[in-house]
Order: structure tokens, then C-alpha cells, then sequence
């Protein structure tokens, strides 16, 4: 009996260890691709040939039924479609467009979301700026209702880079401050110092170079580090710009000069171009025309009218060199090129450098009336600009952007990569284990109590979207009615009182009509701002509709809740004079209710009904005014659905 024993023995041994050995190959292909993706999803910079080589090992090893994977891949192959030249982009754009007619009913929508993102991003790059703005509102309108966190990132990070372009700095810097704190919470390194390029560029374009110097510097010793010199060139021409803004034309020109070799050397001829006209800009500013006349010549031969952003600006240059050479027809010839360019481009910030040049042009030739038409666009133009650069939040928003922190934050993030790539190792050779070896089920048991952890957090970052309002950053109808449910049955074990207060703004739709949706999202923060105040705690407002707002009062009586709305009523008046313009008078009506007295209300939603009539009954009465429920209660019913909001 011992031989039979000891061959079943051999053979369930050979059993097993093919089985092993089969379990290992794939958990190690499986281990490989996930590796690969994570590096790519990181934002690590690879050269094109290393990422044709990714994507070429990923279509080997991904099996054609691995749907999320082998979106991934697609997504991965989107991206990376060649784009140097005009006729890349253009083949990009095809491709792209392609792929959006044809998405496959059973497509997730973070493949969805993302491919819409990546094909407004070649619309952006064909220099289709209206068609790249509305992919990007569609991207981050998608990413917030499926609660994609990266993605959100990803695509308020390159909306907000092309609103800095175009000259709306208030809301270039809302996405990318946005941008910026989820990058860096997920520890995604690399696209947190790309998209800290752009709040740099931002700030110069904003008038802020020292701020943006503080921030190139900052990428540059990142990228040093990294041993990653073709960002390092990037960053040094952003600084030779900064430096421009400030007037160190002669420091701007070193600058410009390192990137200028570097691409010539490397025979990057539209990069060495591009740089060139940074030169010759420079040497205007020092009145050295000769100089920069042949920068520009050496431009010409490369830059053309198909590649408008470069194009535009080296025709402003030499505009504005022939201008001071007195040769003035000539002139006008560069700058209606370069104008035709800017138009496209929807760059109102360089527009408004060339209608100032030409409006000089034509006073010099004394055609006074085409100089005033200049003249006339180039002062509507600026009130634009200058709006934009101004607006309240924008301050505000640099403000609140903490540089310390990020640097604090990205330092930290860096130094932990190597281990956490470790950590993730090791928990993946964890889980190859668990299907087979009983012994190691305390380990299996780690693994996946790390994963739900895990899971617990993300859930928790995802309530926290789910519970609050965008706008104004309250609680939302849900959680709002949620916690009035609590102290509405803690009043009645207590017997303490409780009060509610529903108000709105009056008018709201004439606000939105006559002064613009930017207006009304401020006049609904002033009012929850004033919510906030009179509360002291912000589990106690919410915002529970268009217009409509509710505050909750634990241990209040009515006789407390009907003063508290009064000051409510003040404190929105002082807000609004702080905050909006003085042209808009903002009010609001509310109705309050106070659990117990006439009405025996038996759950929250009486007591909010109670509360809802008053509020109508305040509307009836000429808004701009308080009514009681308790008031309410000992009059007939007039029917309050019929009053207008």
C-alpha cells in the first residue's frame, strides 16, 4: 500500500506545483500590467519611444475579455497619439473622433468620461478653443455625477489651463487650485507638479511674476531631481517670461538663450523657433531692433500661419520693431496677420498688445479714424481683461493657495513613492497566495482589511460629496433633512424646544436675468455666508433647493427663532453690500415654525410643512418679510400653493 500512497502522494505534488507555477504566471502578468498602468496614471515622464513600448507589452499581456484593462489601454492609446506637427493633430483629432462614434454599449463611464476629455484636449491642440472649452465643462459635468475623483482632477486641471490662456484667471484658478489639492490627495505626483506649472503661469499672466518665479523655481529643482531636463528647459523659458513681466530683460534673455541651444542641439526646430520670438520680444524691450529682427527672420522660417499661437506673436513682433523703424505700411501687414491669429485663438490677452501697436501705427500715418477704432476695441478689450483679472474670487483664491503646504506635501510624496510601490508589491504577492495556502489565511485577512480601509476612506471622501452642495458648500437637501430628523425626535424624548427657519431670495430668476449666473452663484454664497454666521455651526444650514435654504434650531424657542430670522435678514443685507454690486438689492422671505404650541406635529416633515406655508404666506405678503407658522395656525387656509416664488 506504501507505493500506491507515495505515487498519489508525487502526483498531487505535481498537481499542485503546476498549479502554483500556473497561479504565479498569471498573478505576475497581472501584477506587471497594473504596474504599468499605476506609472502612466502617476504621471511619470517617459520618452514616446517608452510609451510605445508599454502599450505594446500591455496589448500582449491583456486578454481581450479583461474589459476594464483593456479600457485602460485605450484610454492610455489616446492620449498618446503623436501630436508634434499639424497633420499629427490632425490624424489625433480623426482618431478620437473615431473612437466617440463608436463607444461600445457596455463602456463604463470613466471610459466614457475620459475619452471626451482626451478628445477635447486634441480639439485644444487644432486650436478649436470653443470646442475644447465645451469637451471640458462636459468632462467635469460627467466626473462629479460618477464621483471620479482623478478625473475631476484631470479635467478641471486642463479647463482651468485653458481659461488662463484666454484671459479668465478667476476661473483658470478656481479649477486649478481645485485640480491641485486632489492630485495631491490621491499622490498623484506627477500631475500635481504639471498642473502647479499651470497655477504658475496663471499667476504671471495674472500680473503676480514674483509669485509665479517663486512657484518655476520650486518645479525646477523637482525636475533636476528627477534627472527630467526636457521639463527643466520648459520651466527656464516660463521664467525667462516671469522675468520679462518684471522688466529683467537682460536676465529674460539668458533664460530664453539656455532653451534656444538646448533646442537647437537636440534639433527641436518649432520649440528653438518658438523661442527665438522670446528672444526678440526681450531685445525690443532693450531697443536692440537689429538683433531681433534676425530672430524673428530665423522664426518666419519655421513658424507659419498653421500654427497660430507662435504665429501670432512673432507678427506682433515685428509689427512693433518696423513701427519704431518708421516703416509703417509694413507694419500693418504683420499686425493684421498676427490679429486674424489671435482671433482664432480667442486670446484676448495678446489682442490687446496688438490693437494698442496698432492704433500708435495708424496715428503716425494720421489716419486718426481707423487709430480711434483701434483705439475704441483696445479699451473694451482691457475693461475685459482687466475684469477677469480682478474678479473677487480670484483674490481670494490666491489667497487661500497654500504654497507651503503643496511644497511640504509634494516633498513628502516623492520621498514615500519608493516604499509605497514596496508596500504594494508585497500586499499583491499576498493576495497570489490566498487561494491555495490555508496558513497564510492571517495574511489574506490583512490584505483585506487594508483594502477595506481603504475603501472606508474613499467612501468617506465620497460622502462627503455626495452630502454637501457644490456652491456653497453646505449640507445638501439629503443631509440637512437627515440631521433636522435627529433633533426633531431628540426634542420630543427631551421635551426641549426646536425651531426651523426656510427662507429664500426673492426674485432670484430677475437676479440670474438681469445681472448673470456669476452674480447669482454669489448672491446664493452671501446668503449662506450670512446662514453661517448667525448659526455658528454648519450642520445647522443647508441648502435644500434652487434659491431655498434651511436653518435648524435645537433648544430654540419660537419667540428666539423669530428674532434669529430677523438678523438673518440683516446680515444678508450687510453681506450683500460687501460683495455684490450696488446696483442689486438682495432679500430674502422666510417662515418659521417651532415644534409644539397650537400644531402637534408628529414628525420633522409637519413641522417643515409648517414652515413651507409660512414661508409662502411671506411670499403673499410682498416678500422681504418673516411669517409664523404658529401665526398661520389660527387663520383659515388660503390656499398658499398659489403664491409665486
Amino acid at each position: 500500500m506504501s507505493h500506491p500512497v507515495r505515487y498519489l502522494s508525487l502526483l498531487l505534488l505535481l498537481l499542485i506545483t503546476q498549479h502554483f507555477t500556473q497561479h504565479f504566471a498569471v498573478a505576475e502578468e497581472e501584477t506587471l500590467v497594473d504596474k504599468i498602468f499605476a506609472k502612466h496614471d502617476r504621471g511619470e515622464t517617459m520618452t514616446p519611444e517608452a510609451v510605445k513600448e508599454d502599450i505594446a507589452l500591455l496589448s500582449r499581456l491583456i486578454p481581450t475579455d479583461d474589459v476594464i484593462r483593456t479600457e485602460k489601454l485605450q484610454l492610455l492609446k489616446c492620449w498618446n497619439q503623436a501630436s508634434t506637427t499639424e497633420q499629427e493633430i490632425k490624424l489625433a483629432l480623426a482618431y478620437t473622433t473615431h473612437a466617440l462614434a463608436h463607444i461600445p454599449p457596455s463602456a463604463t463611464p470613466h471610459y466614457v468620461t475620459e475619452l471626451t476629455l482626451c478628445h477635447a484636449w486634441f480639439l485644444q491642440l487644432n486650436d478649436d478653443i470653443k470646442g475644447a472649452m465645451e469637451g471640458y465643462d462636459l468632462s467635469v459635468k460627467r466626473a462629479y455625477e460618477h464621483e471620479d475623483l482623478k478625473l475631476i482632477a484631470d479635467s478641471r486641471s486642463l479647463r482651468g489651463a485653458l481659461y488662463s490662456y484666454i484671459g479668465d484667471f478667476s476661473s483658470a484658478l478656481e479649477d486649478l487650485v481645485t485640480a491641485q489639492d486632489l492630485y495631491e490627495s490621491l499622490n498623484l505626483t506627477g500631475w500635481a507638479n504639471f498642473n502647479l506649472a499651470d497655477v504658475a503661469t496663471s499667476f504671471r499672466r495674472y500680473g503676480d511674476p514674483q509669485s509665479a518665479i517663486r512657484y518655476y523655481n520650486k518645479l525646477k529643482k523637482i525636475y533636476l531631481k528627477n534627472n527630467n531636463q526636457d521639463q527643466v528647459i520648459f520651466v527656464i523659458s516660463d521664467i525667462g517670461l516671469a522675468l520679462d513681466e518684471l522688466g529683467e530683460h537682460q536676465q529674460a534673455i539668458e533664460q530664453f538663450l539656455i532653451s534656444y541651444r538646448y533646442y537647437k542641439e537636440h534639433k527641436k526646430t518649432v520649440a528653438a523657433a518658438i523661442a527665438a520670438t522670446n528672444i526678440a520680444y526681450s531685445l525690443i524691450k532693450l531697443n536692440r531692433l537689429d538683433e531681433a529682427e534676425r530672430y524673428l527672420a530665423e522664426a518666419g522660417t519655421v513658424i507659419t500661419e498653421k500654427e497660430p499661437t507662435g504665429y501670432s506673436f512673432m507678427k506682433l513682433f515685428m509689427g512693433e520693431i518696423k513701427f519704431q523703424q518708421g516703416r509703417y505700411d509694413e507694419a500693418l501687414i504683420d499686425l493684421v496677420e498676427g490679429e486674424e491669429a489671435f482671433r482664432s485663438l480667442q486670446n484676448d490677452r495678446g489682442l490687446v498688445q496688438l490693437l494698442q501697436l496698432k492704433s500708435d501705427v495708424y496715428a503716425a500715418m494720421d489716419n486718426l479714424p481707423a487709430a480711434y477704432r483701434a483705439l475704441q476695441e483696445f479699451m473694451l478689450l482691457t475693461k475685459k481683461v482687466d475684469g477677469n483679472s480682478l474678479d473677487l474670487q480670484t483674490t481670494e483664491l490666491k489667497v487661500k493657495f497654500d504654497t507651503s503646504r503643496i511644497k511640504l506635501e509634494n516633498e513628502r510624496l516623492i520621498e514615500n513613492q519608493t516604499l509605497k510601490e514596496q508596500e504594494l508589491a508585497l500586499l499583491e504577492q499576498n493576495k497570489s497566495l490566498q487561494y491555495t495556502i490555508l496558513l497564510l489565511t492571517a495574511c489574506i485577512l490583512a490584505i483585506v482589511s487594508i483594502f477595506a480601509y481603504q475603501q472606508v476612506n474613499r467612501n468617506r471622501q465620497l460622502q462627503v460629496i455626495a452630502l454637501t452642495d457644490y456652491l456653497t458648500q453646505l449640507p445638501n437637501r439629503r443631509h440637512i433633512y437627515a440631521q433636522a430628523a435627529k433633533y426633531f425626535q431628540q426634542a420630543l424624548r427631551q421635551q426641549h424646544p426646536f425651531s426651523v427657519i426656510i427662507f429664500d431670495a426673492d426674485h432670484f430668476k430677475k437676479i440670474n436675468d438681469n445681472f448673470g449666473h456669476e452674480i447669482g452663484d454669489r448672491a446664493l454664497i452671501t446668503i449662506a455666508n450670512a446662514g453661517q454666521a448667525l448659526t455658528g455651526n454648519k450642520d445647522h444650514l443647508g441648502r435644500i433647493g434652487g434659491e431655498e435654504f434651511l436653518i435648524l434650531l435645537p433648544n430654540t424657542d419660537a419667540k428666539r427663532a423669530w428674532e434669529l430670522a430677523h438678523q438673518l435678514q440683516s446680515k444678508i443685507t450687510e453681506l450683500s453690500n460687501q460683495a455684490l454690486p450696488h446696483e442689486l438689492t438682495l432679500t430674502v422671505s422666510a417662515g418659521v415654525a417651532t415644534l409644539g404650541g397650537k400644531s402637534q406635529d408628529r414628525n420633522f416633515a409637519s413641522l417643515l410643512k409648517r414652515a413651507d406655508k409660512a414661508l409662502y404666506a411671506a411670499k403673499h405678503a410682498g416678500r422681504n418679510c418673516i411669517k409664523s407658522a404658529d401665526d398661520l395656525d389660527d387663520k383659515p387656509n388660503d390656499d398658499p400653493d398659489n403664491a409665486s416664488a
